[in-house]
């Protein structure tokens, strides 16, 4: 994979992740209120699929 592949990736995953961010983070916030175990679990399973976004 040559540098300029990498960087475009990098660029790819940066867009993906924002706004991915910025949808699941008001969810995981009103569910720890109602189940922290759970939210914890979740917030778990996202940063191992995609360690960008957390």
């Amino acid at each position: 994979m040559t540098m300029e592949e990498m960087k475009n990736e990098a660029e790819t995953t940066s867009m993906v992740s924002t706004p991915l961010y910025a949808v699941t983070y008001p969810v995981f916030n009103e569910l720890e209120r109602v189940n922290l175990s759970a939210s914890q679990t979740l917030r778990a399973a996202f940063t191992k699929s995609n360690p960008v976004i957390y």
